[in-house]
C-alpha cells in the first residue's frame, strides 16, 4: 500500500467559532443565558451557626443574623435566590462535574470553546471545587482524564501540531515530528526529571467510566494546555521555563486575526496523558503565589487559569496521515478560572503587600461585575454603551465569550457561617445578575473535505487483513486498494415534483433507479455472504490465535513484573547513592572549608613566629650591646678603683713610716710610752686625706680592729638560725633545684646592727642576682658564719659560695671559653677562694645593703666606745 508524499510544513491558524462583536441584544444569532451553579460548603464546626440553606434543588434563602452589619438599622430580611442547580454540603466532587463541566467538555470535543468560573469569598471552597485533592479530584483533573478517554485511540503523534507561540499552529510532517521526538527525548536523557504526580492519579481522578460521545472517528486530536495568573493585574506564565532564581516576566493580553484573545508568547505544553497534563499543573501550581491569612490558611492571591486546548484535523483518504490543509483544522478550547476570593480588611487584618494583593482583587472583581451589569443593560436596552473590558486582565482575557461565541458558566461557592453573611449578600447578587447575561450560542463546527466517512477504520481492517496474509502466505505484494468500502445503493433519488400524471419521464427515472437499486442491493447481500463466510474463518482462527497470545501474554507479564521490580530496586538504590553522594560533598566541602580555615591559623601562627624569632634576635642583638657597654663600663670603673687603692695603700705606708719614724725617735729618746688597752694600741689614726670618690670602704678610724675568735663553734644543742639577706624584688629563678633555708630571718637591707647581733643567727646568707657574659642569669649565695667579738658585737666569716646558673644544651657550658679580662677579676676569685669577713660591731650605725663582691667584705664595721653614730667602710 502506498503512503502519501509528506509535504512541507503549514502555518495553521486556528479555526473556532466566530467571534463577532455583539454589542446589543438586536443580533439575530441564538443565544443563551451565563448557567451560574450554587455549592454550599459545610460548616468547619457544628457549633456554628448558618445563615443559608437549601429549601429546593435551585433554591437558597439568606437569613441575616444579628451580628450582620446595619442588622438593626435596615430591618434586614431573608432573601431567596434561584439558580440553575443547588449543590448541598453533601454533594459530592463526581456530581458537581456530571453537572456543570461535563456537558463543556462534551461541547470542547465538537470543536466548541467552554469557560467555567468558581467565584466567591476566601475560604468557600473555591480551589477544592477546581482542583479538589489527592482522594477527591475536583472538575480539571476529570475534564483531562474524560478527554483522554474519549480520544485515546484518535491521538496524533508528539510534535504533529506545534504552536507558534502566537495562538496559531504548524502542521509538521512526519518526519519532523520524528526529529522533534528525538531531540525531546536526548533533552530529558541529560536532565532528571522529578515527578510530582502519582501514578495511580488517574484512577484517583474519577471512579466512573467517562467516556464521552460525539468523537469523530476521521479526526486526530492533540491537547495543548496553558497555565497563567493574574496577579496584580499582571498576567504571568506559570509553566514559563526560567531558573529558580529568575523570577516570573509578565505578559500582554493580545488579540489574534480571528479576533480571539490570548497571552503573547504564553508556553503551551503537548501532553499524551493524564499523568503528564497533571505532572506540568504541578509545575504551575508551585509558581503560583499563595499566601497565609487569618481566614485562610493557603489562600490564592491571584486568579489562574487553566486551559485545556484541542486541536483536531480530518486525516487523508488513507486514513494515517493528516491533511495538509489550514483550512481543515479545528481549535476549540475550555478554559478554568479560579478567581481569588474578595476580601475585607477589618476581617483578614492584611497589611503591607497582603493589602496590596487584597486590592488588586477586589478591583479586579469589581472590574468583571461593571462589565456584566452593562453588557446585561446593553442587552435588555438595546443600547451600545463601551463595556470597560480593558480595565482588568480577567475581563480584557475572556472578552471573545461574552462578545463572541461560546458555553459560560459559573460555579459560586458559598460558606454557610454568619460571620460571612455581609460578603456572601454580595455573592448572591452578583450570581443573580450575572444569569441574565446573554451568550451566543456556538454554531457547529463540521469540517467535510470530500473523503470517504469511516476511511479510517477500513484503512485499519486492511492493515489487519494484509498481516493476516503475510503470515499465513508469506510477502504479499503491495497494491493499490481503495478504501472506500462504505456500503451504497447508488445515487441519490431524483426530484420527485409529480405536476401531473403526464410526467411519464420522471416515472420512468425512477423506476429505471430502482431497479438499479435492486441490482445493486442484491449483489451487495452476495458480497456481504461471501464476506461474512470469511470473516467467521478469520474469527475462528483469530479465537486460537487468541488463547495461544493469552498465555504468552501470561509469561511475558511475569517477565515484565520481575523487570519492573528491578527497576524499582535500582532506583531506589540510586535514590540512596545521589543522597550518599550528597552527604559526602557536604562533608568534603566542611572539610575543605576547615583545611582552609586551618591554612589561615596555620599562616597566622607562621606569622606570629617569624615576628617572635625577629623580636628576639632584635632583643639578644640589643642585650649583647648592654652588656657590651656595661662590661667596658665595669672595666673602667675597676681601673678607677684599682688606682684608688693604690693611692690609699700607698697612703698607709707613708702614715705607717711616718709612725715608725715616730717610734724610733721616741726610743732613741728613751721617752717612756704610758699604758694603754688594747683598743687604744691597735688603733690608726685617721688620715687626713681620705680617698675620693670612695664608695666600698670606711677610711681607716682611730680605733683597731674587734678580737673575734675564728674557731668559735656555737653549741649543737641551741641549732642553726640563718640571717638571710636579699633583694628587695628578686628575679624568678625559674630552676628545679631551689634554695632552701629551714630555719631563717629574711631581711633586705642591714640598717642597724641589731640586725645582726639581735637575731641569735649563727649564719649569713647573701643572695645576688646578675647577668653574666652570655646575658643569662646567675644567681649566688654567699654563705658565712656569725662570730660574736669582744666589743659585744659580731663578725661575719664568708666561707662559701653556690651558685645557680641555667643554659641550653646546644652551647658549650659555662666558663669554658670565658677569659678573664683584667687580672683584678683573678685576684678577686683567688680571694673569694680564701674566704673573706665582714666584721659588725656592737654599736655601730646602721649599714647601706651590701654591693659588689669580694671588696665589700674585705673589711668591717666597727663601733666606737663614745657610742657615735657614724661608720667606717
Amino acid at each position: 500500500m502506498k503512503t502519501m508524499r509528506q509535504k512541507t510544513p503549514i502555518k495553521v491558524f486556528p479555526r473556532a467559532t466566530p467571534l463577532s462583536s455583539r454589542g446589543n441584544s438586536g443580533s439575530s444569532l441564538p443565544s443563551d443565558p451565563v448557567q451560574v451553579y450554587c455549592r454550599v460548603r459545610p460548616l468547619p464546626c457544628d457549633s456554628d451557626l448558618s445563615c443559608l440553606r437549601v429549601t429546593a434543588p435551585n433554591t437558597v434563602v439568606l437569613t441575616p443574623p444579628e451580628i450582620a452589619i446595619n442588622y438593626k438599622i435596615s430591618n434586614l430580611k431573608e432573601t431567596q435566590y434561584i439558580f440553575k442547580h443547588v449543590f448541598e454540603p453533601s454533594a459530592s466532587q463526581h456530581e458537581c462535574y456530571s453537572t456543570v463541566a461535563q456537558p463543556l467538555v462534551e461541547a470542547l470535543v465538537r470543536g466548541k470553546n467552554g469557560l467555567l468560573f468558581t467565584y466567591g469569598v476566601t475560604g468557600s471552597g473555591k480551589t477544592y471545587t477546581m482542583t479538589g485533592d489527592m482522594q477527591h479530584r475536583g472538575i480539571m483533573p476529570r475534564c483531562l482524564d474524560a478527554l483522554f478517554r474519549t480520544i485515546a485511540d484518535f491521538q496524533a503523534k508528539k510534535f504533529i501540531f506545534k504552536p507558534d507561540r502566537l495562538n496559531g499552529f504548524d502542521i509538521l510532517s512526519d518526519a519532523d515530528a520524528a526529529l522533534e521526538r528525538q531531540q525531546e527525548l536526548h533533552s530529558k536523557l541529560h536532565r532528571v526529571r522529578r515527578k510530582d504526580t502519582d501514578p495511580e492519579i488517574a484512577s484517583k481522578a474519577s471512579v466512573e467510566p467517562s467516556e464521552l460521545s460525539g468523537i469523530d472517528e476521521d479526526n486526530i486530536y492533540s491537547v495543548f494546555i496553558t497555565y497563567v495568573e493574574v496577579y496584580n493585574n499582571s498576567v504571568y506564565d506559570l509553566l514559563e521555563e526560567t531558573t529558580i532564581q529568575k523570577t516570573l516576566q509578565s505578559k500582554m493580553v493580545r488579540e489574534d486575526a480571528n479576533r480571539n484573545m490570548f497571552v503573547h508568547g504564553v508556553t503551551e505544553v503537548e501532553v499524551k496523558t493524564m499523568e503528564e497534563a497533571l505532572e506540568v499543573f504541578q509545575i504551575g501550581q508551585k509558581r503560583k503565589r499563595v499566601g497565609h491569612t487569618i481566614l485562610n490558611a493557603e489562600s490564592s492571591r491571584s486568579h489562574s487559569v487553566f486551559t485545556i486546548r484541542l486541536v483536531q484535523a480530518p486525516v487523508d483518504n488513507h486514513g494515517e496521515h493528516v491533511v495538509q490543509d489550514r483550512n481543515a483544522v479545528t481549535v476549540s478550547q475550555l478554559s478554568l478560572v479560579d478567581l481569588a476570593g474578595s476580601e475585607r480588611t477589618n476581617r483578614t487584618g492584611n497589611t503591607g503587600q497582603r493589602l496590596r494583593e487584597a486590592g488588586n482583587i477586589n478591583n479586579s472583581l469589581m472590574t468583571l461585575r461593571t462589565c456584566l451589569e452593562i453588557l446585561r443593560e446593553n442587552q435588555m436596552t438595546g443600547g451600545n454603551k463601551k463595556v470597560p473590558y480593558r480595565e482588568s486582565k480577567v475581563t480584557h482575557l475572556f472578552k471573545n465569550y461574552f462578545d463572541g461565541e461560546g458555553h459560560v458558566r459559573m460555579i459560586v461557592c458559598v460558606n454557610p457561617r454568619a460571620e460571612d453573611y455581609d460578603e456572601t449578600a454580595q455573592v448572591m447578587k452578583f450570581a443573580e445578575m450575572t444569569q441574565d447575561v446573554q451568550i451566543a450560542r456556538p454554531t457547529p463546527v463540521k469540517v467535510d473535505v470530500g473523503l470517504t466517512p469511516g476511511r479510517r477504520k477500513a484503512n485499519q481492517l486492511y492493515k489487519i487483513a494484509l498481516s493476516d496474509i503475510e503470515r499465513r502466505h508469506g510477502e504479499v505484494e503491495s497494491k493499490e486498494i481503495d478504501l472506500g468500502l462504505v456500503y451504497s445503493l447508488g445515487p441519490n433519488f431524483p426530484e420527485l415534483k409529480l405536476s401531473g400524471p403526464e410526467a411519464e419521464s420522471i416515472i420512468q427515472e425512477l423506476i429505471k433507479t430502482l431497479e438499479n437499486r435492486i441490482l445493486k442491493r442484491k449483489s451487495l447481500v452476495d458480497d456481504f455472504d461471501a464476506r461474512q463466510d470469511k470473516f467467521r474463518m478469520n474469527l475462528l482462527k483469530l479465537e486460537k490465535d487468541n488463547a495461544a497470545l493469552k498465555s504468552e501474554n501470561v509469561s511475558i507479564k511475569g517477565v515484565l513484573a520481575q523487570s519492573r521490580q528491578k527497576i524499582k530496586a535500582m532506583e531506589n538504590k540510586i535514590v540512596i547513592y545521589e543522597s550518599s553522594i550528597d552527604d559526602l560533598n557536604r562533608r568534603n566541602r566542611t572539610l575543605e572549608e576547615r583545611v582552609r580555615e586551618l591554612n589561615g591559623q596555620l599562616n597566622q601562627k607562621t606569622q606570629q613566629l617569624n615576628q617572635k624569632e625577629m623580636e628576639k634576635e632584635r632583643q639578644r642583638k640589643k642585650y649583647n650591646s648592654k652588656i657590651a657597654v656595661e662590661s667596658e663600663k665595669m672595666s673602667r670603673e675597676l681601673e678607677i678603683k684599682l688606682q684608688e687603692q693604690k693611692n690609699k695603700l700607698k697612703q698607709e705606708i707613708d702614715d705607717k713610716n711616718e709612725r715608725l719614724m715616730l717610734v724610733s725617735k721616741i726610743i732613741s729618746g728613751e721617752t717612756p710610752v704610758k699604758r694603754s688597752n688594747s683598743v687604744d694600741e691597735l688603733a690608726t689614726p685617721v688620715s687626713s686625706r681620705p680617698a675620693a670618690g670612695s664608695k666600698f670602704y670606711t677610711p681607716r678610724a682611730a680605733r683597731g680592729v674587734a678580737v673575734a675568735n675564728p674557731r668559735h663553734r656555737r653549741s649543737r644543742s641551741t641549732g642553726e638560725r640563718w640571717l638571710e639577706h636579699r633583694a628587695a624584688n628578686p628575679v624568678p629563678l625559674g630552676t628545679i633545684m631551689q634554695p632552701y633555708i629551714p630555719d631563717r630571718k629574711s631581711v633586705t637591707a642591714l640598717n642597724d646592727a641589731q640586725d645582726v647581733t639581735g637575731s641569735k643567727a649563727s649564719k649569713y646568707c647573701l643572695i645576688t642576682q646578675e647577668a653574666d657574659t652570655e646575658g643569662e642569669l646567675e644567681t649566688k649565695l654567699f654563705k658565712g658564719d656569725i662570730i660574736p667579738t669582744t666589743g659585744g658585737g659580731a663578725q661575719v666569716i664568708l666561707n662559701d659560695v653556690e651558685l645557680l646558673k641555667q643554659y641550653s644544651p646546644t652551647r658549650s657550658p659555662p666558663g669554658s671559653n670565658r677569659k678573664r679580662t683584667s687580672s683584678n677579676q683573678q685576684q678577686q676569685q683567688q680571694h673569694w677562694q680564701n674566704g673573706a669577713s665582714v666584721v659588725v660591731a656592737a654599736s655601730a650605725p646602721p649599714m647601706s645593703e651590701v654591693q659588689g663582691t669580694g671588696s665589700k667584705y674585705s673589711t668591717g664595721i666597727e663601733g666606737h666606745a663614745n657610742g657615735g653614730k657614724k661608720a667606717k667602710y
